[in-house]
């Protein structure tokens, strides 16, 4: 019976030390995030979809764009949806990603941005293949 308690015991703390890593993975990585501006004038017409993916910052977004101005963000993914909609409108009214930040939401932010940022860049790669 001792030896079921030491077996039991050691797979409980080995559960609780996972649970741990996995709620701090991509802190650190999301916390170090640099958003960077995009200049909208090379991007061309169309949907883009960017994601950002911090673990449980993780985000999906869809970025429309037309005349060179970002005219609405779905938000696809996200862990915080009331913080997403008011990031939202901020990128739509700044015409960039890079903006001001929200106070006590730091990670969920840098995320939602990053996201935003790269649909934009992964607009502007594309149409430098074509």
């Amino acid at each position: 019976m001792k030896r079921f308690f030491k077996w039991f015991g050691i797979a409980f703390c080995a559960f609780i030390a996972l649970i741990v890593m996995i709620a701090f993975l991509g802190i650190g990585k999301t916390e170090r995030i640099v958003i960077e501006n995009i200049d909208l004038q090379q991007v061309p017409n169309g949907t883009y979809v960017g994601t950002y993916n911090g673990f449980r910052f993780t985000n999906t977004v869809e970025v429309t764009v037309e005349n060179h101005a970002i005219v609405n963000i779905d938000v696809v993914k996200t862990q915080r949806p009331e913080l997403s909609e008011t990031l939202k409108s901020e990128v739509i009214a700044a015409q960039s990603p890079k903006i001001d930040t929200v106070s006590g939401a730091t990670l969920d932010q840098n995320a939602f941005l990053k996201a935003v940022e790269n649909a934009l860049t992964q607009a502007i790669a594309g149409a430098a293949q074509e």
